[in-house]
């Protein structure tokens, strides 16, 4: 009988481990450097793919559940899966995550590369205008549909990420690019500013947004983290002049998650605040979510991950 108990105990106990021991983090990184139509190329979104698998290594995030979006020339874990920042294959990574993940999962979404904004055509939009983030074979305004071709809506994002939130999985995103509608231009010929204004994408002066209901907010454990806030510009610099380009978001962020050792996100984004202050143009990130004040990702930096 007591023989009979402990089998009951131990099969019972290692199913609660194996519960655990199942929860994943799975990470799509996008960086653009090179756009195929747009005369808008950027020089560090490929370093800072290299800077945040390297970080969210450190940090155990497995490789073989990293997708990798451009930086076609860096060297990588063979592991890592990689493809190409395109529309296409951006919202097939995203689809894959969202089918892999399980309830306590966490996956993470990363863009670094130009941002914009066009007419809403969801109506949803307080100030008449969506949010876009822009792949490599984003074109410009195309009137007969009305949106930026190729783009990636904020709408869209939130219904995916709706969707794995309602698995009960963590959404971690991190945008290193900007949105605002004025003023994208490098500062002192220093930075190159990460944002296109909406008629450098051929968006009509005229064009009128759909009125429509308000979306419904997302529900679940997110945090959200932007480079900049929304009126501001977001940049990338050359480090000390080594021809080494990275988003100034990026590389605070990598440089206190390599140290971050059981703090939130918000002192996180503090930390990160505290450090780009300092920089060449006034750039101030922003977040937002439920888990802001829960523990970062993992417990600090490790050495190694092992399978248990």
């Amino acid at each position: 009988m007591m023989r009979h108990a402990l089998f009951h105990l131990i099969c019972a106990t290692a199913i609660c481990f194996g519960a655990q021991a199942r929860a994943e983090t799975r990470a799509v990184l996008i960086g653009v450097s090179d756009y195929l139509a747009l005369d808008a190329d950027l020089k560090g979104p490929d370093n800072d793919l290299a800077l945040m698998v390297e970080v969210l290594g450190a940090r155990g995030v497995a490789p073989d559940h990293m997708r990798v979006l451009g930086g076609a020339a860096i060297t990588l874990p063979a592991s890592v899966h990689r493809g190409q920042p395109t529309r296409a294959q951006i919202m097939a990574a995203l689809d894959a995550v969202a089918d892999a993940s399980r309830a306590g999962d966490t996956v993470i979404f990363y863009f670094s590369g130009h941002g914009s904004q066009a007419p809403d055509q969801s109506g949803d939009e307080g100030g008449g205008y969506d949010e876009i983030l822009l792949p490599a074979d984003a074109t410009g305004w195309k009137g007969s549909v009305g949106t930026v071709e190729n783009a990636i809506l904020d709408d869209e994002l939130q219904e995916w990420a709706a969707g794995v939130l309602a698995k009960g999985a963590q959404v971690i995103g991190v945008i290193d690019a900007c949105h605002s509608a004025t003023g994208f231009r490098a500062i002192g010929g220093e930075g190159i500013s990460r944002g296109l204004a909406p008629e450098a994408l051929g968006v009509p002066a005229d064009a009128v947004s759909v009125e429509g209901v308000d979306t419904p907010p997302l529900s679940g454990e997110f945090v959200f983290l932007y480079s900049s806030q929304s009126d501001q510009r977001s940049f990338e610099y050359e480090l000390a002049d080594s021809g080494v380009w990275q988003g100034e978001f990026t590389l605070r962020l990598a440089q206190q998650l390599r140290a971050a050792e059981g703090i939130s996100w918000r002192q996180l984004l503090a930390a990160v605040s505290d450090a780009m202050v300092q920089g060449p143009a006034r750039q101030v990130p922003a977040g937002e979510g439920p888990l802001l004040d829960s523990q970062v990702l993992g417990t600090g930096p490790v050495s190694a991950r092992y399978l248990v």
